[in-house]
């Protein structure tokens, strides 16, 4: 009997501790990068434009842009809490509507010298308009990323890439709206931009060079022609980028995001389904995994994550006054979007 009482106590005492041990593998699990450093590169998904708490009016979401915070039910704080990353080295890189060409500004001169020539002038103007938002709402903003970028990538443990979704789909819808307005004012309109995004203009010396210097392209691309165009550019603008990361630190541990996938289902005109950015949205979804695992010189050095099934969060009638800002809002993951990219990108670490 007495043997039985102590076999049961041990029994018991065995049971009481599996809970333990299962807390400590399941804690250990996820304090895989204790005390390291994570640092995200990327757009507004990354930055976590959208999600501002308790507001429902759209100018107020649309001015309440992320500078770099972890904000609440973004991916990024999730997962650098859920890993242990280190809070105090640990830093979100990401800007709203940035591309790889504005960080490429911010890190490789020759990027910037190349982008400042005449014959690029139209380009440097989309640059300048798309940083132009970020100053706006937290001036001086791409100075002191500037100062930072360098010294955060150099100690990085952990380094997730998120960008491709403006460099491709942004700039391509972005440009019939932005062609004209610079055409209309010309250099005036990037003079305007240029002294607020503090780029430097290299003046031409020819005739040809000074038409088009004034008027830029003369030319509009079919969204679908441009998009393949950028999404061209943009694989040469992630190797060029990858490779000064690389440069600034050879061990760091890079993740790549795949782009989402907002359109699939968008409401236009009359509640039917697009037929326009969603088969471009999901070509280049395609185009971009497979350069990144298969075609791109660091395809066996870096973590694919996809993202293909993350969509946008509604939207509301075309013929709506506000449908614009809507847009722009809406094309962003919600926080239940933010915990489908948190699966995917911890089903990478996990596998890594």
């Amino acid at each position: 009997m007495k043997l039985t009482k102590k076999l049961f106590a041990a029994l018991l005492v065995l049971c009481m501790m599996i809970p333990l041990f299962t807390v400590g593998s399941s804690a250990k699990t996820t304090t895989k990068y204790q005390g390291k450093s994570l640092v995200i590169l990327g757009d507004s998904i990354a930055a976590g434009f959208g999600l501002a708490p308790g507001s429902t009016d759209m100018v107020s979401q649309v001015l309440q842009m992320p500078h770099g915070e972890f904000v609440e039910n973004s991916w990024p704080l999730a997962i650098r809490d859920k890993y242990g990353f280190s809070k105090e080295t640990s830093v979100n890189l990401s800007r709203s509507m940035w591309r790889c060409d504005e960080f490429l500004r911010l890190l490789d001169p020759a990027f910037e010298a190349e982008l400042c020539k005449p014959e690029n002038t139209f380009e440097q103007y989309m640059s300048d308009y798309l940083m132009f938002f970020t100053e706006v709402t937290a001036p001086g903003d791409a100075l002191r990323l500037a100062r930072q970028i360098r010294g955060a990538i150099e100690q990085a443990d952990v380094l997730v890439f998120s960008l491709c979704s403006n460099d491709i789909m942004t700039a391509t819808i972005c440009k019939p709206l932005m062609l004209p307005f610079y055409q209309v004012f010309g250099r005036q309109a990037g003079y305007a931009l240029a002294s607020v995004t503090q780029a430097k203009l290299q003046l031409p010396t020819t005739p040809e060079g000074l038409a088009k210097f004034a008027l830029g392209t003369l030319e509009f691309d079919d969204l679908a022609t441009d998009a393949r165009k950028r999404t061209r550019k943009f694989f040469v603008n992630y190797d060029r980028l990858l490779g000064i990361i690389y440069q600034l630190n050879p061990d760091v541990e890079v993740y790549t995001m795949g782009m989402t996938q907002p359109f699939k289902g968008l409401k236009t005109i009359n509640d039917q389904d697009s037929t326009l950015f969603a088969p471009l949205n999901a070509e280049t979804i395609i185009s971009i995994k497979n350069y990144v695992t298969k075609q791109s010189r660091y395809a066996g050095r870096v973590k694919y994550v996809d993202c293909s099934d993350v969509g946008g969060h509604g939207f509301g009638n075309a013929y709506s006054a506000q449908f614009l800002l809507d847009f722009v809002v809406h094309v962003h993951p919600d926080a239940a979007g933010h915990q489908r990219i948190i699966k995917h990108v911890s089903a990478a670490f996990d596998k890594a």
